[in-house]
């Protein structure tokens, strides 16, 4: 199946209007297959936070009766140093085009100023009205991995919250000047930012994932019963915590110590949307006060056979300043007591 389509009518219509950071090449008909939309690995380069919109699946129907709606936003690709072509906006219609059989179609090309461009524009050209209205509003899942990019590519200050602020502004402005967030959703996903990315040097932040991570590559149970075989934690159970009270929990260690006959592991990390040194230490003490009044209860109201099914294992290391007495090595590594003595690394 083929679209009928008028590009002149289109440029007519919907003049090329980018903004700052990207230069607009051209407008160009051509064939779809030469669009790249995978990375090396075949991992999707869509830049939100899901492969496809269910919403976005209408856009078929859309086509099939109004054929191109030439007053919404245009299709976009980069032109890479390889000289070939990677979708930045459009992988609904890409998805739409596929289903319907279609293979020639039109689409700006564009070039970035700079790696914090692309980041950006990845986002704010997702973030305006697409092939059926005003498109899929992007997800806070969007946004943060826009930020993480941001981060990896060394493109801009990421421990200064003004800059994540400005960032979040730009990804959201699907047209100049209208901005789909506004102040309180950006100081809400800065502080999201913030629980896995702390603004101080030689903060280790985790969030629930990270900890998990960090927890696995230690050896160490993270949500219960290990089963992997290929894991250093097989046969282990045990969990990763932020806070020490986890008295909704009892019931369930006592199911996991009556199924597997050992004991429950548990292993603790500091989240905060302001971490420093301070913090943790603090947060530390205070996750240990409230797991001892976790076991309290559990000691209160289980039978004593289950009175010590509880094993803590330590703090995922999180501060990494260089201490002159490991020589230089960072402060804390692997796994910590609750001051920062090295456990395991």
């Amino acid at each position: 199946m083929q679209l009928q389509f008028d590009i002149n009518r289109s440029l007519k219509a919907n003049p090329p209007q980018y903004g700052v950071g990207v230069q607009f090449i051209e407008r160009k008909i051509g064939k779809l297959s030469t669009i790249r939309t995978t990375d090396s690995k075949g991992n999707s380069l869509q830049p939100r936070e899901k492969n496809i919109e269910s919403e976005q699946r209408n856009t078929k129907h859309s086509f099939e009766v109004n054929g191109v709606m030439y007053g919404k936003n245009v299709m976009v690709t980069e032109l890479c140093n390889d000289n070939i072509e990677e979708l930045i906006s459009g992988y609904g219609r890409m998805y739409t085009f596929g289903e319907m059989g279609v293979d020639t179609y039109f689409w700006d090309v564009v070039k970035f100023d700079s790696p914090y461009w692309k980041a950006i524009r990845k986002r704010s050209l997702n973030a305006g009205q697409d092939h059926i209205a005003q498109g899929t509003p992007n997800t806070e899942g969007t946004y943060i991995k826009g930020l993480v990019e941001l981060k990896n590519t060394d493109s801009f200050n990421w421990r200064d919250d003004d800059a994540i602020k400005t960032a979040l502004f730009e990804m959201s402005e699907g047209q100049p000047g209208r901005a789909q967030l506004n102040e309180k959703q950006i100081k809400d996903l800065l502080k999201k930012f913030r629980k896995s990315n702390s603004k101080y040097i030689g903060i280790n932040a985790y969030n629930k994932l990270d900890a998990n991570k960090a927890a696995l590559n230690l050896g160490l149970p993270t949500s219960g019963y290990v089963k992997d075989i290929s894991l250093d934690a097989f046969d282990t159970v045990g969990f990763v915590y932020k806070s020490g009270d986890q008295q909704k929990e009892i019931i369930s260690w006592a199911k996991h110590y009556d199924n597997y006959g050992q004991k429950i592991k548990i292993t603790g990390y500091i989240e905060h949307t302001d971490l420093d040194e301070e913090i943790i230490i603090r947060a530390r003490y205070a996750f240990m006060e409230q797991l001892a009044k976790t076991i309290e209860t559990l000691q209160t109201y289980l039978s004593v056979n289950y009175h010590d099914i509880i094993e803590f294992q330590g703090f995922l290391a999180q501060i990494t300043t260089p201490d002159p007495k490991q020589g230089g090595k960072s402060k804390e590594r692997g796994l910590v007591d609750i001051n920062g003595i090295i456990i395991k690394e």
